[in-house]
């Protein structure tokens, strides 16, 4: 999700024909910029300055002069002249008032105020002193720029040489963008939603209407993106996917400087302008800014954050105070992201993006230097209104972050008029026809569709998606084995799907084939009920969840060197309900028939057995507490990945029943977690287990996921790692009936070796350790069992070449082999990305 959402966010990037005056405030003996100074006209309409000292003040018609004021320096008042519109301020030190704020207690005061702000943190947080909350909010996002701030001249390009200029082409860009400005927007998009708060419930946005323009189907996961954090008082503040360290975090004090800037009264609320910024610099832009916070409460009244990169964006956010609460609620926010002045490098939807400046050819001769990418920007912003604080409220379900009502893509004009917080403007108007046009033209929305669910591993058609997961895989049992699978799609019904699959392995000879039917019972619950059949391979001793979800790896390493399967021949009954959004639940009838690829006898009751089937009921859950899920039109989607994630399955076998030939129970657990501090090295866990009682055949048992092949020096075992699996256990070493396994991955920052070089290092160590009872039922078939325990640490350096790296791993303890190369396992690691 993060890739498509990157690409089309770092598109090329309101203003009208009026009056606006603009300037930098610096340091009268330094001439150091002066970040966040407080700027009032004789209109009694405010401002400060950015990180660089500038500031903008729009629609400045009537305005006379301006007061700036900034602690440590006196305030200076400047006339505004009707034929002057940029003003270089410089502001001489006030030493007395500076030792005065800087000396207070002989700490800096800004400490405490922070210290305080942080202490009382919880009663000030909405949804910690609430009960509930509900209101509206009205979005809108633009692409833009002024087109009177654009040089419309024709750019005519000449190239020195031989001491002449040689003209090599006329550039017209300035001219049709700003003939484009003039006109509409570059892009526009608007939301209306509705957010509910209980204790019990949580946050949930209900998405009433949306219109983004050009697109008849919406971007679902650009609705569900989280630009600008609901308030500033959790430990984390995320900004377009990303999060930053708070500058009212519990750690905040360690992260941040902060310094008092003035202080004000902001709606008879006097409050202290507090200016943060990080203490050391990271390896990409941090949050730097101003919070306002109150005198009384230690609330905030506003917020802003900053980050000045490759990528330049300014995040406001106002609160409003409700005296009846004694609330600070916010009201408005607003994020603004242009073209970054330097190369450092910002994080946006969870990763690193960095951009290098060309070097410009000092040949060149332009008529016309203004850049109109410097001028373009993107701006959203949201306003609430019809708060309701602490009354009854009613949340259906539980668990889902966003839901996206069917109906609020085709709302009228009227719908749109009664929520719209500012009248959409001519321009806005003419966006939406523009776009629509150009993008219906040139099929943007078809390539964009085409595009995401190439990702997702589907080939789009009109009705059916070819699942690329079945195009052409290899193991050594079956040998290579191409073949075709395909899905129905939402075009051909959101309620009913279809799918099949069919592949042929060269080495066995043998066709394999799987249908299912299913049918949407629920959409708020993502229930469907379904039927499946599929004559298949099985690994033996693999243990699948029946709740995972599909998943597409353009490369398996594992499978290559898979030895051990059973055909299986399974016809399946079952339905999946979501209990909540972040629990889900699958229940599965099953009736198989089941034949060893090798030679293998089970003995039970003296009777032995070599082909058997197997009716069994599966029962399954797994749980993702920190998940996020938008539930659109056509199902529930994730947007949000977190942790831990927990999952349960049980199983139990029938004896006699519809012929089966066993009676036993397996009950399996899967423990998935992370620990991901914010600029720092991932740490994550893996545990699984299980157990199983009575007569379960070798088939059905657990091999812990080994990766090693069968042969006999380190040089022919050299093959590709797998990220969950035991590298240094050989394929059908070890069987149990009851099991544990345990990993932990240390991965640390990737190496800044060079732009287009950096490896990514990780330690590695996993255990096992398991038991089989009576296993002299298991017969012709060699293995042994893991009551003494099992252990390996590695290391793996990958992104050395094109996704390729290497791993080196050691195998010690009590199942340590007598010859020193059998314990280790050398192989390559593939991580494959899309590079943007």
């Amino acid at each position: 999700m993060k890739k498509y959402l990157l690409l089309l966010f770092l598109i090329p990037f309101v203003s009208f024909a009026q009056k606006s005056i603009s300037g930098v405030i610096k340091d009268s003996k330094t001439n150091a910029p002066l970040a966040f100074a407080n700027i009032v006209t004789n209109t009694n309409k405010g401002t400060i300055t950015d990180i660089d000292g500038k500031f903008e003040i729009q629609n400045a018609n009537g305005v006379q002069s301006i007061t700036i004021s900034y602690i440590g320096y006196r305030s200076k008042e400047i006339i505004i002249t009707p034929s002057k519109s940029f003003y270089s301020i410089q502001l001489e030190e006030n030493v007395e008032q500076l030792n005065e704020v800087t000396l207070t207690g002989g700490e800096n005061p800004a400490i405490q105020i922070i210290r305080n702000a942080i202490k009382n943190r919880r009663i000030n947080n909405p949804e910690k002193a609430l009960n509930s909350f509900k209101f509206n909010t009205y979005n809108k996002l633009l692409i833009t720029a002024n087109p009177d701030s654009i040089n419309n001249t024709i750019d005519s390009v000449y190239k020195k040489k031989n001491g002449k200029l040689e003209l090599l082409r006329v550039d017209s860009s300035n001219y049709e963008l700003k003939k484009q400005l003039d006109r509409s927007h570059l892009y526009i998009s608007e939301k209306v939603s509705e957010f509910a708060f209980t204790k019990a419930k949580g946050k949930r946005e209900t998405i009433l209407a949306n219109h983004m323009a050009g697109f008849q189907e919406p971007v679902y996961e650009i609705l569900a993106l989280q630009i600008q954090s609901f308030s500033f008082y959790e430990n984390t503040y995320t900004l377009f996917g990303t999060d930053y360290v708070n500058p009212l975090a519990n750690n905040a004090l360690r992260k941040y400087d902060y310094k008092i800037l003035d202080t004000i009264n902001k709606g008879n609320r006097p409050a202290y302008m507090i200016y943060y910024f990080p203490k050391k610099k990271g390896d990409f832009a941090g949050l730097e800014g101003v919070l306002y916070v109150d005198t009384e409460t230690y609330a905030l009244q506003k917020a802003i954050a900053q980050l000045k990169a490759v990528i330049d964006i300014k995040a406001t956010q106002t609160f409003k105070y409700f005296e009846n609460e004694k609330t600070w609620f916010p009201v408005e926010k607003e994020v603004k992201i242009e073209k970054g002045m330097n190369d450092e490098n910002i994080s946006l939807f969870g990763g690193i993006v960095s951009f290098k400046s060309g070097i410009r050819d000092s040949t060149l001769v332009r008529t016309n230097e203004q850049d109109e990418t410097d001028l373009i920007y993107l701006i959203s912003k949201d306003k609430n209104f019809d708060i309701q604080l602490n009354q009854p409220i009613k949340i259906r379900g539980s668990g889902l972050a966003v839901d996206l009502l069917e109906e609020a893509g085709n709302r009228d004009e009227d719908f749109w008029n009664q929520y719209r917080t500012e009248n959409i403007t001519d321009r806005g108007k003419e966006t939406y026809v523009v776009l629509d046009s150009i993008i219906e033209e040139e099929k943007i929305e078809k390539k964009i569709g085409f595009f995401k669910k190439l990702i997702d591993g589907y080939f789009p058609t009109r009705y059916l998606d070819f699942d690329l997961r079945y195009l052409l895989k290899y193991n050594n049992f079956e040998g290579f084995k191409p073949g075709v699978g395909a899905i129905t799609n939402d075009k051909f019904s959101k309620k009913y799907r279809l799918s099949g699959y069919g592949i042929y392995g060269f080495k066995d000879e043998d066709f394999k084939f799987g249908l299912t039917a299913a049918a949407r019972l629920n959409r708020f619950t993502s229930t469907w009920a379904g039927i499946s059949y599929t004559d298949d391979l099985t690994e033996t001793g693999s243990d699948l969840f029946n709740t995972d979800g599909r998943a597409f790896y353009v490369f398996e390493p594992r499978l290559f060197n898979l030895i051990s399967f059973y055909k299986n021949k399974k016809i399946s009954a079952y339905i999946e309900h979501d209990l909540t959004a972040k629990l889900q639940g699958k229940l599965q009838l099953n009736r198989s028939r089941n034949d060893p690829q090798f030679e293998y006898t089970f003995v039970n009751n003296g009777v032995s057995i070599t082909n058997f089937n197997i009716a069994s009921a599966q029962l399954s859950f797994q749980w993702s507490p920190f998940n996020e899920y938008i539930l659109t039109p056509v199902g529930k989607k994730i947007t949000k990945q977190g942790f831990p994630q927990v999952t349960f399955q049980a199983t139990q076998s029938f004896e006699n029943v519809l012929d089966s030939d066993f009676n036993f129970t397996k009950l399996n657990l899967r423990l998935i977690h992370e620990i991901r501090p914010i600029d720092k090295a991932v740490t994550s866990f893996l545990v699984k287990a299980g157990i199983g009682f009575g007569d379960i055949p070798l088939t059905h048992l657990y091999h812990t996921s080994p990766n090693n092949p069968v042969r006999d020096n380190i040089l022919e075992r050299f093959a590709v790692a797998d990220i969950n699996s035991f590298e240094t256990m050989f394929f059908n070493e070890f069987f149990s009936d009851r099991y544990a396994t345990f990993q932990v991955r240390h991965k640390l920052n990737p190496f800044k070796i060079a732009p287009k070089f950096r490896p990514q290092l990780s330690l590695v160590s996993r255990f096992a350790i398991g038991d089989l009872s009576n296993p002299e039922r298991q017969v012709t078939f060699e293995f042994d069992t893991l009551e003494d325990g099992f252990y390996e640490s590695g290391i793996e350096l990958d992104r050395l070449f094109a996704g390729f790296g290497i791993s080196l791993f050691y195998r010690y303890g009590p199942n340590h082999l007598p010859r020193f190369d059998d314990n280790i396992s050398f192989k390559f690691t593939f991580n494959f990305d899309f590079g943007f």
